[in-house]
């Protein structure tokens, strides 16, 4: 079936689902509990195709290759990107160090989503609650350049496909169960909600390792709206697991505040914020449609499909551009393109990815609800 969603600027008020065609194919927490430490080395480099995307960045000064922003030392980019795995269950909010992220994943798991935030431009000396791997997240995270992998472990299969993607040089494993020393529990916390890691500690103890190529395009600084953006004061995101995303673009901010109502947080209650209490409000949200299988090692567990090409939404400068997402192998970077066949590029600046299912609502929010959560904004 052909795409549904914002056709036109006359649709921004409609309800309408993302995915009508086809999917895929710091501070906070006190270091109260040591959990004790085992260095290892990190896997050998691995090429990928990731590198198709250095010349989409038109520019003359060094840029952070995940977020496009200047960089003022070309070789202070030059370290591995840590991926940290973070609980987004109700007890576990609020998070550590998810404002410092460069990237963050949000895909389906067991009844609620879990982030994967994809650290580089900035460190967070406190970062979770870390939790389990998935099946999901060799595929996910394999355009990285080998990163090193925050996490609190995994069933015995998924611990497998963890250990093969190191083994084949996806990824560096720096789990709690091989650097222990690096992570700790909060006692004013309940299990499992109270895992912590730093992502400056991680990468010291498995090898400081190289720089990731670029996951998306990113305009230079200044330029003006993508060909085809729609206005959209913000929408509103149903996964499906009673956990409703909501962006709401903030002009006094340059970004997109986030909230999520759940089990635990009402719509008077769903201002997204870190330990820290400052609001999650990426520069950009690509919201991208995907199919989702099962884990071959956990019948119980949803395996995202993040090869292959789908529907795609993007948000950027209080707007929205209707498009869709390819990727045709692992190592592959995103791209996004317009409904004219354009590359989508991207602010330079903070992204969060939501991976909801191909039928997911993702519905328009009017000027009045987006206004009625920036009230409630923090």
């Amino acid at each position: 079936m052909g795409r549904r969603l914002f056709p036109g600027a006359a649709a921004v008020a409609a309800v309408a689902m993302l995915g009508a065609s086809c999917g895929g194919g710091g501070g906070g927490a006190s270091p109260v509990e040591a959990v004790g430490a085992t260095p290892t080395e990190p896997a050998a480099d691995v090429s990928t195709s990731s590198s198709a995307l250095d010349t989409t960045t038109s520019t003359t000064v060094p840029v952070w290759p995940l977020t496009g922003a200047a960089l003022s030392d070309p070789l202070g980019s030059n370290r591995a990107v840590v991926i940290a795995k973070i609980d987004n269950s109700p007890e576990a909010r609020p998070h550590s160090g998810i404002n410092q992220a460069d990237v963050v994943y949000e895909l389906k798991v067991e009844g609620i989503t879990r982030f994967a935030a994809v650290f580089h431009s900035q460190e967070a000396e406190v970062v979770g609650p870390v939790r389990s791997a998935r099946s999901s997240d060799p595929d996910l995270l394999a355009n990285l350049n080998r990163p090193v992998l925050v996490w609190s472990g995994g069933n015995p299969g998924v611990v497998g496909e963890i250990h093969g993607a190191q083994d084949a040089g996806l990824l560096t494993d720096a789990g709690a169960d091989v650097v222990p020393a690096e992570y700790w529990r909060d006692n004013s916390r309940v299990a499992p909600h109270n895992l912590y890691a730093s992502t400056s500690g991680a990468r010291r103890a498995v090898g400081q390792g190289t720089s990731p190529f670029p996951l998306f395009a990113h305009r230079e600084a200044g330029e003006g709206a993508p060909a085809g953006a729609t206005d959209l004061p913000g929408v509103s995101i149903d996964y499906g697991l009673g956990v409703v995303v909501d962006y709401v673009w903030d002009a006094e901010r340059g970004c997109w505040d986030r909230f999520q109502s759940d089990a635990r947080h009402s719509y008077a209650n769903s201002a997204f914020v870190d330990a820290d209490g400052r609001q999650v409000c990426p520069t950009n949200v690509a919201i991208l449609s995907i199919e989702y299988g099962v884990s071959q090692v956990d019948a119980r567990s949803p395996r995202a499909i993040t090869t292959g090409g789908g529907d795609a939404l993007v948000l950027v400068d209080g707007k929205a551009v209707h498009g869709s997402w390819s990727r045709a192998n692992p190592g592959d970077p995103w791209t996004l393109t317009d409904d004219a066949g354009a590359t989508i590029e991207l602010v330079p600046g903070t992204t969060w990815v939501q991976l909801p299912e191909v039928g997911a609502p993702v519905t328009p929010m009017s000027p009045d609800a987006a206004a009625g959560l920036l009230a409630v904004r923090r």
